[in-house]
């Protein structure tokens, strides 16, 4: 009986070594299908109250199909004057930083920090975004895991709590509910607010002639790098953008733009939208986010981008309640 059951453990951990392996390339567009269902799923519960689950799944993913679409386009088009701009941007950052005559060391520092980071991004972005075959098929495997959660959310919410067992069911309850707050103060407001500014702030840089294309996508992303971090934000760039209009003599485009960048991208968002969308008391400390993000970026690549901040706060919520169960006791 002792030797059954090594073999069953040595042919389980085989099939699971094998399943790893099957998946590991495609692990990326599987947990940015999650995130996004995650997010999207409150509307696709009220699209299917008037047209029906299977048809709001099919409208939903013919939208991220289409954006997909335009995106790998994008990719192919831009890409090199994205980077570049990218890069344009973080070397003009290092100049004005030095500029402020800061301790030597300090400014040392800074200076190999900016390099590697330039260094790296461009490295990154092209090994991940030059091979359109490998976009197209990430793309599909988004789509068709994207659909299959959306059709099959209540199952799949089911099936996790019949995993939950019979000791101690009611702590596992509660578990999931806090971890689920967690999920959309860093998801649904956090990562979902910041993209959604640098969105805005690409628009407003193309539209009021701030920058080209290129240079007004390379400054969206810009926004959502500044907007995940504590203190900074993403009003450091439509400022930058409106006092380079201001200087170009062209006034009233400065003015309007900075208008616009107040309301729609910071303060106005933080002030208004936030607070209504943040759950109370899912607020994520804005150190673990930061180290959540880059640590994560390290650790897992661009998945890491939500996998850090996600795993973090699910840690932190099991502390909490750690904590909770250890004062009740």
């Amino acid at each position: 009986m002792k030797t059954e059951h090594v073999v069953w453990v040595v042919v389980s951990v085989i099939i699971l070594f094998i399943v790893w392996k099957t998946v590991e390339p495609l692990i990326t567009p599987m947990i940015f299908a999650l995130t996004v269902a995650y997010i999207l799923h409150p509307a696709h519960t009220r699209l299917a109250q008037k047209i029906g689950s299977k048809d709001s799944a099919i409208v939903l993913s013919a939208i991220m199909s289409l954006l997909l679409v335009g995106f790998i386009f994008g990719v192919a088009l831009w890409f090199r004057d994205v980077t570049g701009s990218l890069v344009n941007y973080i070397n003009e950052s290092l100049e004005w930083f030095i500029s402020l005559e800061l301790p030597p060391d300090i400014a040392q520092s800074a200076t190999i920090l900016f390099e590697r980071v330039s260094e790296k991004l461009s490295e990154y972005l092209l090994s991940y975004t030059l091979s359109i075959p490998k976009l197209l098929l990430q793309a599909i495997i988004f789509i068709v895991v994207f659909y299959g959660i959306l059709i099959h959310s209540h199952r799949l919410s089911a099936e996790l709590y019949s995993l939950l067992p019979e000791e101690r069911r009611d702590l596992g309850i509660e578990l999931i509910e806090k971890a689920r707050d967690t999920l959309n103060a860093i998801l649904r407001t956090w990562l979902m607010l910041s993209v959604s500014k640098g969105v805005i702030l690409t628009l407003g840089f193309y539209v009021f002639r701030v920058a080209d294309l290129s240079g007004s996508i390379a400054a969206g992303v810009v926004c959502v790098v500044l907007e995940l971090l504590p203190v900074i934000g993403g009003w450091l760039i439509w400022l930058a953008g409106a006092i380079y209009l201001l200087t170009q003599g062209q006034i009233f485009a400065g003015i309007m733009f900075a208008i616009y960048g107040a309301l729609l991208i910071s303060p106005g968002p933080d002030i208004t939208i936030r607070p209504k969308l943040v759950a109370e008391g899912a607020k994520m400390n804005s150190a673990l986010a930061l180290i959540g993000i880059f640590g994560g970026i390290m650790a897992f690549g661009i998945k890491g981008i939500i996998v850090g901040p996600v795993a973090l706060g699910l840690l932190l919520t099991l502390l909490e309640e750690w904590k909770e169960q250890q004062e009740k006791t």
